[in-house]
């Protein structure tokens, strides 16, 4: 007798398939939105037979309403920003009597994205909030119906998100800014790897260059291991026409610090080097990093803050338009960095 083969059980996504519709439109059909139109209700509902689809118990226990649950998207929750952005909205959401749900973020196959989405929206939550980093939180807002309420931390304007903006191109423009004004002739740049779209910390370094009329030489990519950081630094040791770079993180400066010094070159003796985000180990680091300092957990707090205002607003029947709330950061002057030419090693 052969072996019984386990059958993965069918999920909002398959039905979705199936169906010819959205994930999003199940989910309304599933919630009993009325903004539905009724060929996709009769898909919907012949899908659901076909597949024998059933929402979770946990979901159905819920007998349509939802509960005090906050899910947040995003897609590397080991980075520094979104590590403590995180913490900040777990820490507002206790306060204001939510449970927190963390929904790490993958398109690495086709259904993998989908199906954490309907992983998602099965437990019915209040709202969401999504680190909207790079492309993979870009297409996981697709996902998401528009009767539920959704805040975005990051990512560009007027997509018809609540939004908490870290101003990051105000801070990628201080840092280069800074550099200019110790007498660099231009700012080299190592990009992160998430979206330019007007708003970003590679957007402000280009701003900055444009506006004081210096070149803008092309900016670099090496990922976001700062392994990757030392080996870039080791190859630009012999440029010597590069006295400063603005790196897209701290641990990519870190990085890029140790490449630069294991190929001969003084930092900031010969190349002042600059990161983004004040990490934990910037003011230890030999050399002090300078850096911009971001508030990410005042962020998170304020995201769970704006969220739960727009989940009132929705259940007294009003919805205001979206609202950009700005969480200023700033500079941080440390050793790293100086006016070029200056001679003396630094000690250690």
């Amino acid at each position: 007798m052969p072996p019984k083969r386990d059958r993965r059980p069918p999920v909002i996504s398959d039905v979705a398939a199936c169906a010819g519709v959205s994930v999003s439109t199940v989910s309304r059909y599933l919630n009993h939105s009325s903004h539905l139109s009724e060929d996709s209700a009769r898909r919907i509902a012949r899908a659901i037979d076909l597949l024998g689809y059933r929402p979770s118990s946990f979901a159905r226990g819920l007998k349509g309403s939802t509960m005090r649950l906050i899910a947040v998207l995003a897609s590397n929750t080991a980075l520094l920003g979104s590590a403590v952005t995180i913490q900040g909205i777990e820490d507002e959401a206790r306060v204001r009597r939510h449970s927190v749900m963390i929904s790490k973020l993958d398109d690495s196959t086709p259904s993998s994205l989908a199906e954490t989405m309907s992983t998602v929206l099965d437990l019915n939550p209040s709202g969401v909030v999504v680190l909207r980093y790079d492309a993979v939180a870009e297409k996981a807002l697709a996902f998401l119906p528009d009767a539920l309420p959704v805040v975005v931390i990051g990512g560009r304007q007027g997509d018809g998100h609540d939004r908490v903006s870290l101003c990051e191109k105000e801070g990628g423009r201080a840092l280069t800014d800074y550099l200019l004004s110790l007498g660099h002739s231009t700012v080299h740049h190592v990009q992160v790897p998430t979206r330019t779209d007007g708003m970003s910390r590679s957007d402000g370094w280009e701003s900055s260059l444009r506006a004081h009329g210096a070149p803008v030489p092309h900016a670099m990519r090496c990922g976001w291991e700062a392994e990757s950081a030392r080996a870039l630094g080791r190859e630009l040791a012999s440029a010597r026409e590069v006295t400063a770079v603005f790196a897209g993180n701290d641990e990519l400066a870190m990085g890029l610090i140790r490449g630069l010094e294991e190929a001969g070159r003084r930092v900031p003796g010969d190349v002042s080097v600059v990161g983004f985000d004040d990490h934990p180990l910037s003011g230890i680091w030999n050399p002090g990093l300078t850096t911009f300092r971001q508030d990410f957990t005042r962020a998170g707090r304020s995201a769970v803050g704006l969220l739960l205002e727009r989940i009132a607003a929705r259940a007294a029947g009003e919805d205001p338009p979206p609202r950009v709330l700005d969480v200023p950061g700033e500079l941080v002057v440390r050793e790293s960095s100086r006016a070029p030419g200056r001679d003396g090693a630094r000690a250690g």
